[in-house]
């Protein structure tokens, strides 16, 4: 190999190493410059949310850059803050949430939080500003948002706040009623309702007559009652009466234009039946309770106004409606029982619109929610007689039911509620002392109900099918069985009676007051 050769291949490996050095080199400088990068935007120091308030002053030098300052709020701390020469004042809007660097200079606006503290609008002000509560009812004085400068606020709206509650940033929907109100249509019919046929005569004719013959109140100027009460001992068919209005309200049929004529159209309308969940509108928050009811009457209103008969059925009145005064409930009812009669005398303008109650203890309703020109109508609901007994056992007690060869289900119930009715050791209960100091027997049939007859007739169809499982073949209900089912009732309902509080027990049951109870079972 010549010289000239070995040069050339000397200078080949030579040439061959350069290269590979400057790959190195290049790919050594990439990293580097991906290192500083990372390392600055480590080094980057952090950005302080703030809410924005307004444009504190702002100006254009003559060389066109911008000079301007906003105020801003940080947590609790108010302050004005120089603005970035790069954000432009003018679109800086009161509520946006805005960024702050390390030197509290405003560098970006964000959207506004869409999340925060809540409160109710109690009143909104001329000048634009509002008085909103906490749910103590703590009021505070608020700013608008700029989102908020042409919105309607109206009392009872719910609206965020920003951290330092200082300024109204978005208004929320309306809070729906829906857990509280349920508007439904009961499958239970009159037809169901045994025993009942005066009460359900009056309420029909309370409930019914005005919607389906308006025409004819209006030519005897009689007003349709705004209200009725069905009272009475518990388990007797107060809720079930509501159920069977509502039923009937909704098979439509009713004079909406007071013609005296129900045409085709009109039979097309069907009513309303708004079921209230009395108990659960008790709120701890002052105010939230009235706020509800408020709530409730506005849905019969809104459903009035299509031309729908409208029943607003409260269960349990007297848990939200108590006497004024009484010190239970630690006077919560000062406020309630106000609201609600305001919102039912205001009905008094709406022809569509009936509220409908069912209590226990109509004795612990403030006697202004049952004077005449509220709850007009007054039913009471009280227990079964032996024949109404009979018409109730007879709804649960069938001939399509495996019975007795020879019997009819009417019989049975006959035989059924003879054994309750019976007045005789057998069925004696307890003793009870009068508030006249007199002891007397209390018996089966002095606390039976529609609820206790059905209960009968359940447990002896329970018998039959357990029987039933272990014979492998159909059990007929018979005398016996219902003999153990009437057993077993009484002597749950005679263990009960030792721990009941006797002046308590009397009154929920409709009874004479009772001092004591003396148990005939140990």
């Amino acid at each position: 190999m010549t010289a000239t050769e070995d040069l050339a291949e000397l200078n080949d490996r030579l040439m061959a190493k350069n290269h590979a050095l400057a790959e190195a080199l290049t790919r050594a400088g990439k990293e580097l410059t991906k290192a500083k990068s990372q390392l600055a935007q480590l080094a980057q120091p952090p950005l302080t949310f703030a809410t924005m308030i307004k444009v504190d002053s702002t100006r254009t030098d003559d060389d066109g850059i911008q000079h301007a300052s906003a105020e801003v709020i940080s947590g609790s701390r108010r302050m004005v803050v120089p603005v970035a020469a790069n954000v432009n004042a003018a679109r800086l809007v009161a509520g946006a949430t805005v960024m702050l660097n390390e030197k509290l200079v405003l560098v970006e606006q964000r959207d506004a939080d869409t999340v925060g503290q809540i409160r109710t609008v109690r009143q909104p002000l001329d000048d634009g500003r509002i008085i909103v509560a906490d749910a103590s009812g703590n009021p505070v004085l608020v700013r608008r948002a700029t989102a908020l400068a042409h919105q309607s606020v109206n009392q009872g709206d719910r609206v965020i706040v920003d951290p330092s509650v200082r300024m109204a940033i978005e208004l929320l929907p309306a809070e729906g009623d829906r857990d509280l109100v349920l508007e439904e249509t009961p499958d239970v019919t009159f037809r169901d309702i045994g025993g009942l046929d005066e009460e359900i005569g009056r309420i029909r004719d309370a409930v019914q007559l005005p919607f389906q013959h308006r025409a004819l109140f209006e030519r005897y100027d009689l007003k349709p009652p705004k209200g009725v009460l069905l009272y009475g001992p518990p388990g007797n068919g107060k809720t079930m009466i509501a159920k069977a209005v509502a039923n009937a309200l909704c098979e439509g049929g009713y004079d909406v234009d007071g013609d005296g004529i129900v045409s085709d159209a009109e039979r097309m309308v069907k009513g309303v039946f708004l079921s209230v969940k009395g108990p659960e509108l008790l709120n701890k928050y002052v105010g939230e309770s009235e706020r509800l009811i408020r709530l409730i009457f506005q849905r019969a209103r809104e459903r009035a106004a299509e031309g729908k008969p409208v029943v607003v059925f409260i269960d349990e009145m007297d848990s939200l409606l108590r006497t004024r005064g009484s010190g239970v409930s630690s006077d919560v009812e000062t406020t309630i029982v106000p609201q609600f009669l305001s919102e039912l005398d205001g009905v008094e303008t709406l022809d569509n619109v009936m509220v409908i109650g069912a209590s226990n203890r109509v004795d612990m309703i403030d006697p202004a929610v049952l004077r005449p020109g509220r709850l007009d109508v007054k039913i009471r609901v009280g227990r079964p007689s032996r024949a109404q007994a009979v018409a109730i056992v007879n709804h649960y007690l069938t001939d399509d039911l495996p019975l007795e060869a020879g019997v009819d289900a009417h019989a049975l119930s006959e035989v059924l509620v003879q054994d309750i009715y019976e007045a005789t050791e057998r069925r004696h209960l307890c003793d009870v002392q009068g508030e006249d100091g007199q002891w007397s027997a209390l018996y089966l049939k002095d606390v039976v109900s529609g609820a206790m007859l059905k209960n009968v007739v359940d447990r002896a169809k329970t018998r039959a099918v357990k029987q039933s499982i272990e014979s492998g073949e159909a059990v007929a209900i018979t005398v016996p069985l219902l003999a153990a089912a009437v057993e077993d009732e009484y002597r749950e309902s005679s263990d009960s009676m030792v721990d009941v509080d006797p002046v308590q027990w009397a009154l929920i049951n409709g009874m004479d007051p009772i001092r004591r109870i003396r148990a005939c079972r140990q």
